[in-house]
């Protein structure tokens, strides 16, 4: 659909407070905070580098990738894309001041980068999907300024990195199978595989892209009545590239020191984090609804060992605890979670009619990413996003493997059903535009109430 130049003008406003919320959230919110995960501690004069932190810096004082068992130094057995990008960073800084404390903060300059990016690309998305002003305008917003993705702009781990490159990857195969150009599929290929680089779960949108060029070699054998020479052609060049690169740090470590490819560090059934004492049904299924409704009568919502309690807590608050904040900062926090909810439930639902009703392309072509193979695209993508989530915090029952920021990535196929389905409803346009306006002020007060109560 083309969207007229008054509403591109809106969208670019809505990019513009996307960026400008990550640019304030950064500056006012300071590395250490209730908002990172595993930083470690870095203190170069004493030897001491551990976790996110003492990676970026180990690599800053050895400039060498690790040379040891990665396994035995905290977060150092992730893929080194992101470390290696901050340690130039920070090298860069060094320049200037060699104060530790503006040497660590300077490093969310580089997750700021990798957020943005992100935020752009989920928006070229939209318009490769051609869907409507409308619907783009709320799927645009609500990605914008949802709490954990805009988190992430601060976040000196490698949540980032890896978001960013999956969303690069959903815009070259969404552009390839327009195209089927090999401009395309060789960006798409370094997607992939310096997203596994940098985060090995971003590999995981490598199984809705295979599932995609599957979908299209058949269509294209069916269509033609003889085997696609061209096409498969197209997909070694791909795996030439990625698979190699791809594959690297994952395959030298365990050659070199048999680490196995899944390897993570998690915490012992000794940590306060552990919930593998409750049950499967009470971990993974709905939760006590009278309890939930007890507890948000406290101001809290507790039930920490449920998973769907944790997604949607730590959706809208991160892994804080509402106990540090007012009554009133309180209400805020729990109606930006129960916000979160209601928009994830609207948007699953429209994910479901999506997949199911054929969406019919319009006079300008809008929702034309409707058809059988981008259908399957979607659904493969999120379903191996859950799967992988609901595995994972099954696997290592603690509290922060339940983190939504481990199943982030699964909100944008709901976000384009969304975008398509609700927005083609002409009658629904004033419901729509205050939903976007009231989930964009919610998303902002909680982000505030951090920078201010954390």
């Amino acid at each position: 659909m083309n969207i007229k130049a008054d509403d591109k003008k809106k969208i670019l406003f809505i990019l513009l407070a996307g960026i400008l919320i990550r640019v304030l959230y950064v500056i006012f919110m300071p590395v250490v905070n209730f908002a990172q995960y595993d930083i470690g501690t870095v203190d170069p004069g004493n030897g001491v580098l551990t976790g996110h932190l003492g990676y970026i810096f180990y690599l800053v004082v050895n400039r060498q990738i690790p040379q040891f068992d990665p396994t035995t130094v905290y977060q150092f057995n992730h893929p080194p894309v992101h470390y290696i990008i901050s340690a130039l960073w920070v090298s860069f800084i060094k320049l200037f001041t060699n104060d530790t404390r503006l040497l660590i903060e300077s490093v969310q300059f580089v997750t700021l980068v990798y957020s943005v990016i992100t935020l752009c690309a989920f928006e070229r998305v939209l318009d490769e999907l051609k869907v409507s002003f409308d619907g783009k305008a709320l799927a645009l917003t609500i990605f914008a300024l949802q709490p954990t993705i805009v988190m992430t702009a601060g976040s000196v781990n490698n949540d980032g990195i890896g978001l960013m490159f999956q969303m690069l990857a959903t815009w070259a195969v969404l552009r390839w199978y327009r195209t089927r150009s090999y401009k395309d599929i060789v960006f798409l290929a370094f997607s992939i595989s310096i997203g596994m680089l940098s985060k090995l779960s971003a590999g995981l949108i490598a199984f809705p892209v295979a599932v995609l060029f599957l979908y299209v070699f058949i269509k294209e054998w069916q269509g033609k009545r003889k085997f696609p020479v061209s096409r498969f052609i197209q997909y070694a060049v791909f795996g030439a590239i990625c698979v190699p690169i791809g594959l690297f740090w994952v395959l030298r470590c365990y050659i070199r020191f048999g680490m196995s490819f899944t390897y993570i560090a998690f915490l012992p059934d000794t940590s306060w984090q552990y919930v593998g004492m409750y049950s499967e049904f009470e971990r993974l299924f709905f939760p006590n609804v009278v309890e939930l409704i007890k507890n948000l009568s406290h101001g809290s919502i507790g039930m920490g060992w449920n998973i769907w309690i944790q997604m949607f807590r730590t959706s809208a608050l991160g892994e804080c605890d509402l106990a540090l904040f007012p009554m009133a900062v309180k209400l805020i926090c729990l109606l930006t979670v129960m916000l979160n909810f209601i928009v994830a439930v609207w948007a699953f639902v429209c994910f479901v009619r999506y997949l199911a009703v054929r969406v019919k392309a319009g006079e300008n072509g809008e929702a034309s990413g409707s058809d059988a193979g981008l259908k399957l695209f979607w659904f493969i993508a999120w379903f191996i996003m859950m799967y992988s989530y609901f595995s994972f915090a099954n696997k290592y029952p603690h509290e922060c493997s339940m983190n939504f920021r481990y199943v982030q990535y699964a909100i944008v196929s709901p976000l384009v059903a969304l975008g398509a389905i609700a927005g083609k409803n002409g009658k629904g346009k004033m419901l729509l535009r205050a939903v976007t306006a009231l989930y964009g002020v919610f998303s902002i007060f909680v982000l505030a109430c951090w920078v201010i109560f954390a």
